[in-house]
């Protein structure tokens, strides 16, 4: 762990989530104490339900304005963006109309959200080792809300709270530039086949049908039903604190805050344990608490007990959605799409279920308050049944998908079959007999062994071990390689890299040789 933490990658990426998740709440806090000033608390609340909203939609628009961008355009893109949000950041602290301070702040989430989405798919590509994956979103998390209570306490002028915001935003776009700049970079040397296959003799004809999104679809859609019905909970108490913040008639202070990091460090330490087996469970009994924790506000119990509940559960909350789709983006095709979708779908909920939420809080009915979030909670114990189900220990793969290494292996084996009967010039087929006749290849072992002593002694993982056989064995290119594994060539870039670096090579030739080698000496 403390290895994995030192890392330099491991440093950037926690830095920057921290980063961007201070950004975003503080310019949440700050623009809802704006529009607190000329508007009543009603409206506070929804224009501030309304900002998440859209904040959703910027995290959706990444992946597009990726995709349809060639480089230079990209960066001229993110540049404009960057220096719209800097004037909205300016609008919202100087005295301006109502409407053209709602105006700069629906804009200003909007464009948050874009750099939110590059955000969290950059500490997806940072992080190397996904067994504490929960644990540095924990820290970063952790890192943000001390950062918030450190500006909450310190910080008192407007203008010089937007001048931090300002340069943490900054820090966020000089980052994002950087990585880029390295993605581009990486990208471009990325070691392909000494001799890829021309397009005549390739096995297109036999090759698996690639899924439309990803084998972890269906673990996907769960997912964000389950932090929908869980967004739906915790906007429903998050609302009441703010309506009382609006008001003017409760000041909980900052100290809460303290609950709320210590709340997303512990989350992330406890996820992780067993390779997130129990990150589920966990999840399942925070959310008792959290239900628990309404009966005790509307049935006229202590505020204080279910203040700290609400704290409490909610960074385990924010760390159990973050988390749960940065670990399943890995398995799909777009994963800057999915690695931010966790932020995407928790501001869209709040948002959706505003005006809801105020009606029952203002009717003053605290029993259908009651029987709704009880009725919340059934919904969410059958959701996260079923979620709990598709990652069950033998239907899930390393990286979250959904399908087993049997059904892998077999799909492997079918397609290299399918092959082999397709074409005479078969690349994987040429490749083993290379390798067998190989004088340094062990010729009374079997084909299976040297994989699995190789992998063991280079702590290659499955999927890793995958990817390195389909390198020794094939002549497939990345994209290639990445459909046969029904994983997006990125995550494939990323598994590569991993092997060279444990196995101690520099090219695919290179790794190959040491492949060779390694058996010489050891079989």
């Amino acid at each position: 762990m403390k290895q994995e933490l030192t890392k330099p990658s491991s440093l950037r990426a926690i830095s920057m989530l921290a980063v961007f998740t201070f950004l975003f709440l503080s310019t949440e806090y700050f623009y809802v104490n704006q529009i607190a000033q000329n508007a009543s608390s009603a409206r506070t609340v929804n224009v501030q339900n309304y900002a998440l909203g859209i904040s959703a939609v910027g995290f959706c628009l990444y992946p597009l304005l990726f995709r349809f961008f060639r480089h230079r355009l990209r960066s001229a893109v993110f540049f404009t963006l960057a220096t719209l949000a800097i004037v909205c950041f300016v609008i919202l602290g100087s005295p301006v109309a109502p409407g053209l301070l709602t105006a700069a702040g629906m804009l200003l989430f909007l464009v948050l959200g874009i750099f939110g989405s590059a955000v969290h798919y950059h500490f997806l590509c940072e992080i190397s080792d996904k067994k504490y994956f929960a644990r540095m979103v924990g820290i970063s998390y952790g890192l943000a809300i001390l950062l918030q209570f450190l500006n909450n306490s310190l910080i008192s002028s407007a203008p010089a709270e937007q001048l931090l915001l300002c340069a943490a935003f900054l820090f966020i776009v000089f980052s994002l530039f950087r990585f880029q700049h390295r993605e581009a970079g990486n990208n471009s040397r990325m070691p392909e086949p000494t001799a890829c296959a021309s397009s005549d003799n390739t096995d297109s004809q036999h090759k698996l049908p690639a899924p439309s999104a990803s084998g972890a679809l269906p673990q996907l859609v769960l997912l964000i039903f389950l932090v929908i019905f869980m967004t739906c909970i915790f906007s429903t108490l998050d609302n009441t604190v703010t309506l009382g913040h609006a008001d003017g008639t409760m000041d909980i202070g900052q100290w809460p805050r303290v609950l709320l990091a210590c709340s997303g460090l512990a989350a992330g330490f406890l996820f992780d344990l067993h390779n997130r087996r129990f990150m589920n469970l966990i999840m399942y009994c925070i959310m008792m608490l959290s239900t628990l924790s309404v009966a005790i506000l509307q049935l006229g119990g202590s505020f204080l007990i279910g203040l700290i509940v609400f704290y409490l559960s909610s960074g385990f909350f924010v760390v159990f959605f973050t988390t749960s789709f940065l670990a399943l983006s890995e398995d799909t095709r777009c994963p800057r799409l999915w690695a931010g979708m966790g932020r995407a779908v928790n501001n869209g909920g709040a948002a959706l279920v505003s005006n809801l939420s105020l009606s029952l809080i203002a009717s003053d009915n605290g029993i259908t308050l009651i029987i709704t979030a009880l009725v919340l909670f059934a919904t969410v114990s059958i959701l996260i049944a079923a979620y709990s189900m598709l990652n069950a220990p033998g239907v899930q793969t390393e990286t979250g998908g959904t399908m087993t290494h049997k059904m892998q292996a077999a799909c492997e084996a079918n397609a290299s079959h399918d092959t082999k009967s397709s074409s005479g010039n078969d690349s994987s087929a040429s490749t083993a007999s290379d390798i067998s006749s190989d004088p340094d290849y062990p010729q009374n072992t079997p084909h299976a062994d040297p994989f699995s002593t190789f992998s063991t002694a280079f702590s290659l993982t499955d999927r890793e071990q995958s990817v390195f056989d389909q390198l020794v064995n094939t002549e497939k290119s990345i994209q290639e390689i990445a459909d046969s594994l029904f994983i997006s060539r990125r995550t494939c870039q990323r598994y590569i890299t991993s092997i060279y670096e444990k196995v101690g090579a520099k090219s695919r030739m290179g790794l190959y040789q040491s492949y060779i080698e390694w058996q010489r000496k050891n079989l």
